[in-house]
């Protein structure tokens, strides 16, 4: 009983000790149509998990939202901070990648990213903190629109990306912001990209088809015109509220920048070193440093004539240093090992990926379809990423299991297994599993081509009469590449077994648990130069601790005394 009750003591404090955002580590891309090999429009995430007990340890389930109708009164609400909002009376169809952990009020639900039955697609979010001198002006609300429900408000509603936008402003005007993000909306014809810049401003624009960008976790927006209407939707008082809170920043022109007036005034060392490695990725020749004061998130590569695919951009999200051999992942840091922040930074493939996701926007396929999303569940590192079109009625059932720990049902956990054997014995496997998975996305993407021209010629009406036959394709393809998986794990298992005996661990256990206490120490460093660290956050810190101190602290030590006590009386 002591030890138990000293495990959970330990515990709560290594909890309370880290910060309590949901998802401050993720990572974006967009790829204009101009840029792509095929006309395409390229976007995705990585969604990451940083988090104790479990860090990258966070099932997630791939489902389809039926239509629904709804009568008044009816509300969609947000477990994580009370937000409410009137349904419509009746919504759309829309996938969704989920939090496992949902509906038990121990967790919001957290639709990563999906597309709707318009062929709008979106990802939200990635996590960005507004800086303390806007917050005092135009703070951040407390039971405003969160990212857990963003992707359940939006998508049910919007018939195009821009009313993606227009919807998330409307409810921004209305109730307010719980946080600080950024989301990306895309239909057949163009891909918005908005930041939430405060309680109530924001600013989004219509992404220039010849343009790449790079995010991490912070604001990127240089000078917007805020008269351009049409290609620019923002919070009326955006210029006011910063000029309010004493941070008006400006260009060398006189020109409003955005990022500089609402965000830190310098990166985090994590989003620093994915945006950097990201760039460098996706143009070597880029004129860019690591130690620049920013980056531009408008971005055209060196060479004109260079045109990205989907594989490129799925090898950014796996990107662990590769081409850039200063730098190492420093989820490769030993159990007690100090860290040298000058050679291992976070990387965009690190161990806390929980979801990782491309959506490829294809020109030529009917409006129905939305496009095609190529998935990855758990680690992008060691992940397969399937393709699935957007207009699917159903998933295949590993992907709805909801365990939260490992279950060899559950895709999640099954790739996860797999990406943790990987990573502990590099000695037995080296990057072959990576290498087996390239392969047959390569495989997967000439199989989608073909169906790509069986379904193009296809009017509206048709493509809406294709579901049926897309999602028998689409659940016999999953159960044979969830066959593949589960081979492959079992092949590991076994070399394992023999090469190490028939007791080796098959879990990677390293810098996930170890140092999560030393990641919290250096972003603590982080936050003494870094503004984005707002008083709500210290607040909910402070909270943390509180609620520990009442719930574990104080009975696990009311309960220690008193088997001192009966042990005395014995």
């Amino acid at each position: 009983m002591k030890k138990i009750l000293l495990k959970l003591m330990f515990l709560a404090m290594l909890v309370a000790l880290l910060p309590v955002h949901v998802a401050q580590a993720c990572s974006g891309f967009i790829v204009g149509k101009d840029l792509t090999a095929d006309g395409s429009t390229l976007f995705g995430r990585t969604e990451d998990y940083p988090y104790a007990p479990d860090g990258g340890r966070h099932n997630q389930n791939y489902v389809v939202v039926p239509a629904k109708t709804y009568k008044e009164g009816d509300k969609l609400e947000d477990e994580t901070n009370g937000f409410t909002y009137p349904h419509l009376a009746s919504e759309m169809k829309y996938t969704a990648v989920y939090d496992s952990d949902r509906g038990n009020g121990s967790n919001g639900d957290f639709g990563a990213h999906g597309f709707n039955e318009a062929g709008v697609s979106m990802t939200a979010t990635v996590s960005a903190s507004p800086n303390d001198k806007v917050l005092k002006e135009d703070p951040l609300v407390e039971n405003g629109l969160a990212e857990a429900s963003m992707v359940d408000l939006a998508l049910p509603r919007a018939k195009t990306a821009r009313e993606v936008i227009e919807t998330v402003a409307k409810v921004l005007d209305e109730k307010g912001s719980a946080e600080g993000n950024v989301i990306v909306a895309a239909d057949k014809n163009e891909l918005w990209y908005m930041e939430i810049l405060s309680g109530h401003q924001y600013v989004a624009i219509k992404f220039p088809t010849n343009k790449y960008a790079v995010f991490a976790n912070t604001y990127y927006l240089g000078h917007v015109d805020l008269n351009d209407k049409e290609n620019v939707i923002a919070s009326k008082d955006v210029e006011e509220v910063a000029k309010k809170a004493n941070n008006y920043k400006t260009d060398k022109d006189g020109n409003f920048m955005i990022a500089k007036s609402y965000g830190p005034d310098e990166y985090m060392e994590r989003n620093r070193s994915r945006t950097y490695a990201g760039i460098k990725w996706m143009d070597p020749q880029a004129k860019v440093t690591y130690e620049d004061e920013a980056y531009d998130l408008l971005r055209e590569p060196t060479d004109p004539n260079k045109k990205y695919t989907v594989h490129d951009v799925i090898a950014e999200q796996r990107n662990r240093f590769e081409h850039l051999p200063e730098y190492k992942a420093d989820d490769l840091v030993e159990v007690g090992k100090k860290i040298d922040g000058n050679v291992y930074k976070y990387a965009l493939g690190n161990e806390n990926v929980i979801d990782a996701h491309v959506y490829q926007i294809k020109p030529n396929l009917p409006t129905a379809f939305g496009g095609i999303m190529w998935l990855g569940l758990a680690q992008s590192r060691n992940t397969p990423y399937v393709p699935f079109y957007g207009n699917v009625e159903d998933t295949y059932e590993a992907f709805k299991n909801r365990s939260t720990k490992y279950d060899g049902k559950s895709w999640y956990w099954s790739v996860w297994h797999i990406d943790q054997m990987a990573m502990k014995y590099p000695e037995i496997f080296g990057n072959s599993i990576q290498e087996t998975w390239k392969e047959k996305e390569a495989e997967w993407d000439k199989e989608q081509i073909e169906r790509d021209a069986k379904y193009a010629s296809l009017s509206d009406e048709q493509a809406k009469e294709a579901g049926p036959e897309v999602t028998k394709e689409a659940l016999e393809r999953s159960e044979k590449i969830f066959k593949e998986i589960k081979a492959i794990e079992a092949e590991m298992e076994e070399k394992i077994k023999k090469e190490k005996g028939e007791d080796a661990d098959l879990v990677y256990e390293g810098y996930n648990k170890a140092n999560l206490l030393a990641e919290y120490k250096d972003d603590k460093k982080d936050s003494q130069s870094d503004q984005s660290e707002t008083k709500k956050n210290d607040s909910n810190q402070y909270g943390m601790w509180l609620i520990i101190a009442l719930v574990v602290i104080i009975p696990g030590f009311i309960a220690f005394r008193r088997s001192n006590k009966k042990k005395d009386q014995n």
